[in-house]
């Protein structure tokens, strides 16, 4: 198993937490007090309370002091788990790779206890408790670690129980203005009729603000309703705010089997452009309706369980559900499919695959579950490297059998007295306190007493309710045109009306026409890979070494194309022995090629050259140029990641002439535009720039525009080496829109990176800022974090030089640590910012932008489009 950091490793950062994280939590010191002392004598605790009130904000804060602590927060977002289950994704984070492979997690508990033991974490269980689970998990893995878990109502267990109830009305006006400071007109009256619930403040704030309207204008909108809870009054008046295209979008998550996904799975659902897509959530997260974080670096979006209820509430009223939910399915398995060869793409949806699959079971559809299965054995090793066996057992039996849970390991009815934990022999309690403000809160305010709101949950519409029963519950939802977009709609940079409205109407498109049809009983999967090594290991044990090694070749395609890299260099090594043994030197010249080639992809250069270099020797001896030229040009590479370029120059210039002697042009044009960087990482800038110019000359005869543009911007990297940056500017921009053009959006957002630093060094300020913009907009779209953050401390570095932009660099700065709240330089840049104010001239006019740091960036790339 590969040593890959699965999205429920640890967080060793706040950042990294998988929560929207929204600052100080506000008018919970009580509450944080009494928690965190329980969590200091590691005595694990149970948090509860009305969905809504506030309970994983809570945690939250207290998780973000544990992330500085040795041993980071182990979050697992829960919805009755099993105990099985709960090992399997401890394992995954902990990279155990005996369970990885196992088939039943468990017999790897004690594997599991000395995990815990050994990192210190603390755990956090958030969603609806399996209590019998979490239970059997905290007397049989570790009661000695500090653990909260957070659930809507208290159930017993090992632990201590602390409900949470409403804010105090100061402490509720103060989270008001904290997320909607602009007007407070009428705040009191709004605060009252919000009884205090920390998500109905949050909706009313997004709304207040995103439509700079004030609290008393959003109070008259509310819903006369008294029998409807002010979460879900709240949310029905913020719905009814949002523009027909967000409206839909809100719609479209809430179709969706948990309420989350990506943006590139809610842009497959929504057969929309990503872009456009997540410019919409953007709009949505800043309307406090939908959160963001990150996995794999990449934005993850989520409702809360309360807007999740409510818009398949209102799906199911208008008929649009059920046919919504099969085009959820469908982007689930085109998303799969075009995923494959992505491992943490594939891995950040794992939880949407086994809920699709779980769906279309309860819809008598098992042959979903099963194509979901098969297309991820296919994904080359991902299954095993990743650790999912347990999940792909649990798709295997719900292809074949019934909507029960997955019954392979039932939980003991009680632990036995062999099983108790281990004597804990790492550090002491006093080891695993958070050094941060938390010892603040002091253990004599713990005992205080707590608010408590026994009437806060919300009424939802039962499933089996007539249709009519919506609009008796959540009148008055606004009555929405879907057919037509919001023509008073200022904002005119999102639509999504012919997408994802369509999308909604269309509600029989992919229904099966016969849904009461007994399903087909799902097909046996067979493994072509299992029945090679089978016959592989026949003809060894019947001494037929040339069927035996034909085999292993077969078995190392197989390996290849699955991704399975590390396994076919295992045969591969072996298949040349055996060809050496039946001294069959074509033979060993192919499958060294084979074992080069894999080396060099697994950064194993070392390796790669030995094998290049004797490839390379072998097929001179054989007469065999085509494979002679690939072993150089491997190993060119290879000598390069070494950074050993004069031996990259030497491969490169013998795979050079090979190419000229055979005509192979575009070989010739590609080892040229390799060859140009080795020669500029030994200090020769003049023989680079000639590679380059040659290179270019050719990629524009065979139309590869794609190189075209890349070896433009290697031209430019020259040019700024020799201090000739108006030149560098110029290949900068020929490349950029070549990017452009080709729609290739990381090289043009690093083009427009290019040409910022090289404006910088040309003196040319003016324009490095408006590059900077540019490709700042690129970063956001993307939703890369260390793109946003590097491009951000490039851009604030310029303007905090100018005193009057002082006000735009902090909105900037402030909008990055947002992304990033521990960045070292962005922290600087605010320090530098908050010691400039005092000694600003008086007077000084500071310069004014409408919006925020993403329009900023936003309004800058729109010249692009105007150029």
């Amino acid at each position: 198993m590969a040593d890959l950091t699965s999205h429920e490793a640890p967080a060793h950062e706040a950042h990294a937490l998988p929560v929207m994280l929204h600052g100080k939590l506000i008018g919970r010191d009580v509450i944080l007090a009494r928690v965190y002392s329980q969590l200091k004598e590691n005595k694990p605790v149970l948090v509860y309370g009305a969905a809504g009130i506030g309970k994983t904000a809570l945690a939250a804060t207290l998780a973000s002091a544990y992330t500085e602590l040795p041993g980071g927060v182990l979050w697992l977002d829960v919805n009755d788990t099993p105990f099985p289950e709960l090992l399997a994704r401890i394992g995954r984070a902990f990279d155990i790779k005996e369970l990885a492979t196992s088939d039943n997690p468990l017999s790897m508990v004690s594997a599991i206890m000395g995990a815990l033991l050994a990192a210190k974490p603390m755990i956090v269980f958030d969603g609806k408790i399996n209590a019998q689970a979490c239970s059997e998990f905290i007397m049989r893995c570790t009661d000695r670690l500090p653990i909260l878990l957070i659930n809507d109502e208290e159930v017993s267990g090992p632990w201590g129980s602390v409900p949470l109830g409403i804010l105090e009305p100061d402490a509720a006006a103060t989270l008001f203005r904290h997320l909607a400071p602009e007007n407070t007109e009428g705040i009191d009256s709004l605060i009252t009729a919000l009884d205090g619930i920390p998500f109905a403040l949050a909706t009313a704030a997004g709304a207040v603000r995103s439509q700079k309207t004030s609290p008393s204008a959003f109070l008259a909108s509310l819903p006369k309703r008294a029998d409807v809870s002010p979460s879900l009054l709240t949310l029905t008046a913020s719905f009814g705010t949002l523009p027909n295209p967000l409206q839909g979008l809100l719609l479209l998550m809430g179709a969706t089997f948990r309420g989350e996904a990506s943006g590139e799975l809610f842009s497959l659902i929504a057969n929309a452009p990503e872009d456009s897509v997540t410019q919409g959530l953007a709009r949505l997260v800043q309307q406090n309706l939908v959160e963001r974080f990150q996995r794999y670096g990449r934005a993850y979006y989520r409702l809360h369980p309360i807007t999740h209820t409510f818009a398949q509430t209102w799906l199911r009223g208008s008929n649009r559900l059920e046919g919504l939910q099969a085009k959820v399915r469908d982007a689930v398995l085109a998303y799969i499919r075009k995923y494959s060869s992505s491992p943490d793409r594939l891995a950040a949806e794992i939880e949407n695959f086994l809920a699709t699959a779980r769906w279309a079971v309860e819809n008598k559809d098992r042959d979903v579950a099963n194509q979901i299965a098969l297309a991820l054995m296919q994904a080359g090793d991902f299954v095993k490297a990743r650790g999912y066996v347990y999940e792909l057992l649990l798709l295997n039996r719900l292809a074949a059998s019934s909507t029960s849970a997955f019954p392979a390991y039932e939980a003991t009815s009680a632990v036995p007295e062999t099983a108790a934990p281990l004597p804990f022999d790492g550090a002491e309690s006093d080891d695993l306190e958070p050094s941060d403000e938390l010892d603040a809160y002091d253990e004599d305010v713990a005992d205080e007493d707590v608010d408590e709101d026994d009437e806060a949950e919300w009424e939802v519409v039962a499933e089996d309710d007539e249709p009519e029963s919506v609009s008796q519950q959540v009148t008055p939802i606004p009555t929405i045109d879907m057919d037509a977009a919001d023509e008073d709609e200022e904002e005119d940079d999102f639509d999504l009306d012919d997408v994802v409205v369509d999308d909604l109407e269309d509600e029989d498109a992919d229904v099966d026409e016969d849904e009461d049809s007994e399903p087909v009983p799902a097909p046996l999967i067979t493994d072509e890979l299992e029945k090679l090594k089978a016959e592989q290991l026949h003809e060894k044990l019947s001494g037929n070494r040339r069927r035996q090694v034909e085999l292993l070749m077969d078995i190392g395609r197989e390996q290849v194309a699955r991704g399975l890299n590390t396994e076919a260099i295992n045969t591969y090594t072996e298949a040349v022995s055996i060809y050496e043994a039946l001294n069959n030197q074509q033979g060993v010249l192919t499958t060294l090629e084979a074992l080069a080639t894999l080396m060099a992809k697994t950064d194993n250069s070392q390796a790669a050259v030995m094998h290049a270099a004797r490839g390379a020797k072998l097929a001179e001896e054989l007469g065999n140029e085509l494979l002679q030229r690939s072993f150089l040009a491997i190993l060119g590479d290879a000598r390069q990641q070494l950074g050993e370029s004069d031996g990259a120059i030497s491969a490169y210039s013998e795979a050079l002439d090979l190419s000229r002697t055979s005509n192979d042009r575009q070989n010739e044009a590609l080892v040229l535009y390799k060859l140009g960087f080795a020669q500029l990482d030994s200090g020769d800038v003049t023989s680079a720039t000639k590679s380059w110019e040659d290179a270019l000359t050719q990629f524009r005869e065979l139309g590869r525009r794609d190189y075209e543009g890349r070896t433009l911007a290697a031209l430019g990297t020259a040019a700024g080496e020799q201090d000739h940056w108006t030149e560098a500017i110029k290949f900068y921009t020929s490349a950029l829109y070549i990017a452009r053009e080709i729609k290739e959006r990381e090289e043009e957002m690093l083009r427009l990176t290019d040409m910022g630093y090289a404006s910088v060094q040309a003196h040319q300020l003016g324009q490095a800022v408006l590059r900077y913009r540019q490709a700042l907009h690129l970063a956001y779209q993307g939703g890369v974090r260390e793109n946003i953050v590097s491009t951000t401390v490039d851009l604030a570095r310029l303007l905090v030089e100018s005193q009057r932009h002082l006000d735009i660099t902090e909105m900037l700065v402030k909008a990055a640590l947002e992304v990033d709240p521990n960045d070292r330089d962005l922290k600087r840049l605010l320090e530098r910012i908050e010691d400039e104010r005092p000694v600003l001239p008086e007077g000084l006019q500071q310069a004014q932008v409408a919006g925020t740091a993403q329009d900023y960036a936003a309004n800058a790339y729109a010249m692009l489009d105007n150029a």
